[in-house]
């Protein structure tokens, strides 16, 4: 019996404006990868979870995040991958990435190439969130879905992080207030963070607190997809 996978990813969106739409969720020319967020379920029932984060903002670093990605992967037993809207969105824009940055990294060809038969040819994707939305209505979030099959992630509260971004001046006014950190305030924290990864600031509070908020934010996430998983068929 092989083990199974859980993928997230975060991302950032240098051409568009905090909290601006993107016109398409599939085309990559939107979006940056930050991290890459990684479960793992052995055969035995453990578990655990990495997040593996860009190193610079510079476009090769995506294809090294990539490699980094393949390699996690590859050092553990599975055959199947968790995702939550993956087919939309993660899957595309992992494979996207790599081949939008192959331009200036032609070398690379073979980490592109691997990722896309890992990821759409010798793996099985077991994307849960249509089965959920099957059950609970199109577009359920997956905070939602966990909730309807009693499964509680933590919150990640932005404001209990040392970190120095006070999401209410940022935010548009209908999300002003919330304490919990939601998926479009990941773009803020993303784009910060890096800033801070290119002045060589990864010592400092504010560098930790915002690596930390990411991880808990990440991590809290993609550890559920197997509980979450586990719980169909959902009623």
């Amino acid at each position: 019996m092989a083990g199974r996978f859980a993928i997230d990813i975060e991302t950032v969106s240098p051409p568009l404006d905090h909290y601006e739409k993107p016109p398409d969720f599939q085309d990559p020319q939107y979006f940056e990868l930050l991290a890459v967020v990684l479960g793992y379920e052995s055969p035995d029932g453990e578990r655990e979870t990495e997040m593996l984060f860009r190193t610079s903002s510079a476009p090769e670093d995506e294809l090294d995040l990539i490699a980094r990605t393949l390699d996690w992967l590859g050092e553990r037993e599975g055959d199947t991958y968790l995702t939550y809207g993956g087919e939309f969105f993660d899957v595309p824009q992992l494979i996207g990435r790599g081949e939008a940055t192959l331009a200036e990294n032609p070398n690379k060809q073979q980490t592109v190439n691997r990722l896309r038969m890992l990821l759409t040819k010798e793996w099985q994707h077991d994307d849960l969130q249509q089965p959920a939305w099957e059950a609970f209505g199109e577009y359920t979030r997956f905070e939602e879905a966990c909730a309807n099959v009693e499964i509680k992630p933590e919150e990640t509260r932005w404001a209990e992080f040392e970190h120095g971004v006070n999401l209410d001046d940022i935010r548009p006014p209908k999300f002003q207030g919330f304490e919990k950190v939601i998926n479009k305030d990941i773009t803020v924290f993303g784009e910060r963070y890096l800033e801070l990864v290119d002045v060589g600031a990864t010592e400092t509070l504010t560098f930790r607190s915002l690596r930390n908020l990411l991880e808990h934010y990440g991590q809290e996430y993609t550890v559920h997809l197997f509980e979450l998983a586990d719980k169909r068929p959902f009623r």
